[in-house]
C-alpha cells in the first residue's frame, strides 16, 4: 500500500519528522517496504509558489521564472512547461536534490540564463505518470504550504490479520495511538452533506435475497451529476496513492478507499432496469463481463449485485461494463456493503481476479462505520460533479458486535513481565478505539470495536497494550521453562528408527506437498483408486490428497535427474489419504525410499555397478534388524499391500516378510513407469506403511550364550529349475534342520549347459551347531541325507553331480 507523508499527517492533525514516522510504523506491527523521500527527509524537494513567468530571452521554448521557496529571495528557474502561470504552487527541487534515476539537480546557466533548480513534473519525481507539464499543487494551505518540503510516499506491506490498517485512516489512528496523539478522528466526521439526506428511495429500491452474504448495505442515489475531470486537489489524493484519476465520480469511491478502507462502486442507476438492485447468488453457468471487458463463468456460491434484468457487478471485486460511469451518466446509484470475507476470498481465488476492492472485503472492514463514510462520498460527490443527494436505500441485518473479552491486569503484566497499573491498561486500549468498562480492581470488559476483527480473546489485546506500552519497554528475560522426556508413538519410533538406517547409508530426506494432480496416480503406475478432492486448491497441480508416496517422489528424481543429478538416494516419510465413510478421510503414516545411478561413491575404486534389487533388499533387512527382526524371507510383489507393487518390476521385485506379514515392498521401477516419468536411470524402491510394521515394534532383541562347542559346516550344490525360489529351497532345509541349524548361506548360483536348460545351481554353506555337545561327522551327514531328501520330494531339487 503506498501511503503519502502529507496526507497521512493531514489526516494525524500534526507533522511528524519522518524518521520518527517510520518507526513508529515499524513498532505499530507495520511493514515499511520502501520510502521515496520527495523532500520531507532530505529537505531539498519543496513547495514553490511562481511569482513571474516571462519569455527566455534566447529560447522560444523556454520561460524565466520567479519562483518563491519560503524565506529568503525568489529563485529564477529556467522551464519548458507550458502549463502554469503566476500564483501556481509547485514542486521545486532545489540545488543538491537528487532525483529518482539519479539525476542530482545543481545551478546551471540554460542558453545563456542561470537556472537555480528544476521545477518538476509528476513523472520526474515518481508521483505519478503525467509528464505534459508540471505537477500543480491544489492551493489548499491545509496540505501544501509555501516553502514546505514537498512529499514522501512510503510503501507499506499490511499483513494479513490488519485489515484495519488498510487506509490512511486507519493508520493515523494506530500511529497517533503510538504517539500519545488523542483526537485522531474519522476524515468526513466533522462535515457532510448541507441538508440532510432524505429518507425516501430517491427512484431506486433494493432486495438482499443473500443476508448470509451480504448483512449490511447502503446505497445513496444522487441525481443531476456531471461527469468530467476532477478538480486538482482530487486528482493529487488519487494519484499520491499510487492510483490513476478517471473522473470525479470514480475518483471520490478511490478517495473513499484509500483515506478510509471502504471500497464504494458507483453504478449509472439508468441502465439499472427498473432501478431496483437485487443483491443474490449467482445461478450456476451464468456469465457476467467486468469492466476489464473480461467474460467470466460463475457457479452458485459466486455473490452477484444485479437488477431486475441482469447481473451488474461482481459483488466486493469488480462492477460489470452494462453500468459503468462515463460522459453521458447523469444519475448515479452508490453503493457501500459489508459482504461476507469468506465468500469474496472464494470467488476471488478461484476466479483469479484480485482488485483493491476483494482485497478489503476478502480481510474484513469496519462496518460500523458505512453510514458515515457513504455520506461523505456522496457529499464529495455533490461538491466535484454537481447533482443532489435525492435518496437513500439500506439492508441491515448484521454482523452483530462482538462479545466483550474480559482481561485481567495481572495476566497483561504476567504476559508482559511488566508491572502495569489499571489506568495504563484502560488508556492504552481506549486510544486504539477499544471499548474499556472496570468490573472491579485489575478486571475489564473489553468491547472490541468493528475495525478491529483481527482481535478475539485476552491475548490479542495483550498485544495491542504491548504496541502501545513500546516493545522497546518490555525487558528481556528469558522464560521459566520446564523440560521432560518427549513421549513418542508408534509413528514417530518408527519415523526416529527409519531415519537412523536410512541417513546412516548415505539418503537425504526430502517433503513433498500432499497434494497432487489426479492424473499423477496413473502416470506412477498405480492403480484407479478413490481420491479426496480439494474445494478449492492452489492449482490443478494440487487438485487432490496423495493417495501414495510414490508419485512425488518419482517427480522429485525426474526433476534431479533433468538437472544431471543421477546418482540419487532420497526418502520421504509422509502421510496418504483415502476417502472413509461419513466423508472422513483415513489418515495412514508410510515411506518410501529411492535409489538410482551408482551403487559406490562412483571413486576411482568403483567398480561401475549401478544399484540394484539386492541393494533395496540389504537395506530394507538392515531397518527391518532395527526394529530386531532378523529372520525374514521374500515373496513375489503381488503379494503386496495399497497397490504400489503395480508400479514395480514384475521380475526384479518382491516384499520382504517376517512371521508370514508383508512388511517392505522392494523392486526395480516398472520401466513403462520409467517411461513415463522420463527418468534417465533406473530406479530402485523401498516402500512400508507404518500400520504393518507398528506391530513389530514390540519385539525385543535376540539374545543367546556364546557357543562352547565349535560348528560344523557344509557346502552343497543343489541343481533345481529356474522357477523354483531360493527363498522355498531355504525354508525346506531350515524346517527340517531346526534348532541344529545355525548358519544358511547361497553364495554361488550357476546357470549354464553343465546344469542343462531351464536349471540353475545353487552352492549353499550350512552351519551346525549343538548348544550342549560338539556335533559328529555321522550326524551331520544324517541331517544332509534328510535335507536332500525333502528338497528333492518337495521341489524337485538334487545334489549337483
Amino acid at each position: 500500500m503506498q501511503l503519502s507523508y502529507r496526507w497521512l499527517t493531514e489526516v494525524l492533525g500534526t507533522e511528524v519528522p519522518l524518521e520518527k514516522l517510520l518507526n513508529t510504523l515499524t513498532m505499530a506491527g507495520l511493514e515499511v517496504e520502501s520510502v521515496h523521500d520527495l523532500g520531507v527527509g532530505s529537505g531539498r524537494v519543496v513547495v514553490g509558489r511562481i511569482l513571474t513567468r516571462e519569455p527566455h530571452p534566447n529560447a522560444d521554448n523556454l520561460s524565466l521564472c520567479d519562483v518563491q521557496a519560503g524565506e529568503g529571495e525568489p529563485l529564477r528557474i529556467v522551464c519548458g512547461a507550458k502549463n502554469m502561470q503566476p500564483g501556481d504552487l509547485i514542486p521545486l527541487a532545489l540545488e543538491g536534490a537528487v532525483l529518482p534515476g539519479g539525476f542530482a539537480i545543481k545551478k546551471s546557466k540554460i542558453r545563456g540564463e542561470a537556472s537555480f533548480g528544476m521545477m518538476c513534473s509528476g513523472r520526474e519525481l515518481g508521483f505519478g505518470e503525467d509528464h505534459e507539464g508540471l505537477l500543480i499543487l491544489p492551493p489548499d494551505q491545509a496540505t501544501y504550504r509555501e516553502g514546505q518540503p514537498f512529499d514522501a510516499l512510503i510503501e507499506i506491506k499490511v499483513t494479513p490479520n490488519r485489515p484495519d490498517c488498510l487506509s490512511v485512516y486507519g493508520i493515523a489512528r494506530d500511529v497517533g495511538a503510538l504517539l500519545g496523539l488523542e483526537g485522531v478522528s474519522r476524515p468526513g466526521t466533522d462535515r457532510g452533506p448541507e441538508t440532510p439526506i432524505p429518507l425516501g428511495d430517491g427512484g431506486a429500491t433494493l432486495s438482499v435475497e443473500a443476508p448470509d452474504a451480504c448483512p449490511r448495505y447502503v446505497g445513496r442515489i444522487i441525481r443531476g451529476v456531471k461527469i468530467g475531470p476532477s478538480p486538482l486537489w482530487l486528482r493529487r489524493k488519487v494519484e499520491a496513492a499510487g492510483l490513476r484519476s478517471i473522473n470525479n465520480v470514480v475518483d471520490v469511491t478511490n478517495l473513499i478507499l484509500i483515506e478510509q478502507g471502504q471500497p464504494l462502486h458507483a453504478f449509472d442507476l439508468k441502465k439499472v432496469a427498473e432501478g431496483h438492485v437485487v443483491v443474490r447468488y449467482a445461478f450456476e453457468g451464468e456469465k457476467v463481463k467486468t469492466l476489464d471487458d473480461q467474460e467470466l463463468t460463475l457457479n452458485a456460491r459466486d455473490l452477484l449485485i444485479a437488477d431486475s434484468e441482469k447481473a451488474i457487478a461482481l459483488a466486493g471485486i469488480m462492477g460489470c461494463g452494462n453500468s459503468e460511469i462515463n460522459e453521458q451518466t447523469t444519475d448515479v446509484f452508490l453503493e457501500c456493503a459489508y459482504f461476507d470475507p469468506a465468500t469474496i476470498r472464494r470467488t476471488s481465488k478461484r476466479l483469479g481476479k484480485s482488485t483493491d476492492s476483494s482485497y478489503r472485503f476478502e480481510r474484513g472492514i469496519d462496518w460500523s462505520a458505512m453510514e458515515v463514510v457513504i455520506d461523505r462520498a456522496a457529499w464529495l460527490i455533490e461538491q466535484t460533479a454537481g447533482g443532489q443527494v435525492e435518496g437513500r436505500v439500506q439492508f441491515v441485518q448484521g454482523p452483530q458486535p462482538a462479545e466483550p473479552v474480559k482481561l485481567h491486569t495481572s495476566h497483561v503484566n504476567s504476559l508482559l513481565g511488566v508491572s502495569l497499573r489499571d489506568e495504563e491498561i484502560a488508556n492504552a486500549l481506549r486510544i486504539l478505539g477499544f471499548g474499556v468498562h472496570p468490573v472491579r480492581d485489575n478486571e475489564f470488559n473489553i468491547q472490541i470495536p468493528a475495525h478491529r476483527p483481527d482481535v478475539s480473546c485476552a491475548a490479542d489485546l495483550v498485544e495491542e497494550i504491548a504496541r502501545v506500552v513500546g516493545y522497546d519497554k518490555i525487558p528481556a528475560k528469558l522464560p521459566a521453562l520446564t523440560s521432560r522426556p518427549a513421549s513418542r508413538n508408534s509413528d514417530d519410533e518408527l519415523a526416529y528408527r527409519l531415519r537412523r538406517v536410512l541417513t546412516g547409508q548415505g539418503f537425504l530426506e526430502i517433503a513433498n506437498y500432499s497434494f497432487e494432480a489426479a492424473e499423477a496416480v496413473a502416470k506412477s503406475g498405480l492403480p484407479a483408486i478413490d481420491m479426496v478432492r480439494l474445494s478449492n486448491p492452489l492449482s490443478a497441480e494440487y487438485a487432490v490428497m496423495r493417495t501414495s508416496l510414490l508419485p512425488s517422489m518419482l517427480a522429485t528424481a525426474a526433476y534431479n535427474h533433468n538437472r544431471g543429478e543421477l546418482d540419487l538416494r532420497l526418502f520421504e516419510i509422509g502421510k496418504t489419504y483415502l476417502p472413509a465413510a461419513d466423508n472422513a478421510v483415513k489418515e495412514e503414516w508410510g515411506f518410501v525410499a529411492l535409489m538410482t545411478g551408482s551403487a559406490a561413491d562412483g571413486g576411482w575404486r568403483s567398480n561401475g555397478r549401478t544399484v540394484d534389487f539386492y541393494d533395496a533388499r540389504a537395506i530394507g533387512e538392515n531397518f527391518l534388524a532395527s526394529l530386531h527382526i532378523s529372520e525374514t524371507s521374500c515373496v513375489k510383489a503381488e503379494a503386496g499391500t495399497a497397490g504400489e507393487a503395480a508400479a514395480l518390476h514384475p521380475g526384479k521385485s518382491a516384499v520382504i516378510e517376517a512371521d508370514g506379514k508383508p512388511l517392505l515392498l522392494v523392486g526395480h521401477l516398472h520401466p513403462q513407469v520409467r517411461e513415463n516419468m522420463e527418468l534417465k536411470r533406473d530406479a530402485v524402491l523401498i516402500i512400508g506403511s507404518f500400520s504393518a510394521l507398528a506391530p513389530m515394534l514390540s519385539r525385543s532383541p535376540k539374545v543367546a550364550e556364546v557357543p562352547v562347542f565349535p560348528a560344523v559346516t557344509r557346502d552343497l550344490a543343489l541343481v533345481a529349475d529356474q522357477s523354483v525360489a531360493a527363498a522355498d529351497i531355504e525354508a525346506a532345509i531350515a524346517k527340517r534342520a531346526k534348532a541344529l541349524l545355525s548358519g544358511l548361506k547361497l553364495f554361488d548360483v550357476y546357470e549354464g549347459e553343465k546344469v542343462g536348460a531351464g536349471k540353475r545351481s545353487l552352492a549353499y554353506k550350512l552351519k551346525f551347531s549343538a548348544p550342549d555337545r560338539t556335533l559328529t561327522d555321522e550326524e551331520v551327514n544324517q541331517m544332509i541325507e534328510k535335507i536332500l531328501g525333502d528338497l528333492n520330494a518337495k521341489l524337485g531339487v538334487t545334489l549337483r553331480a
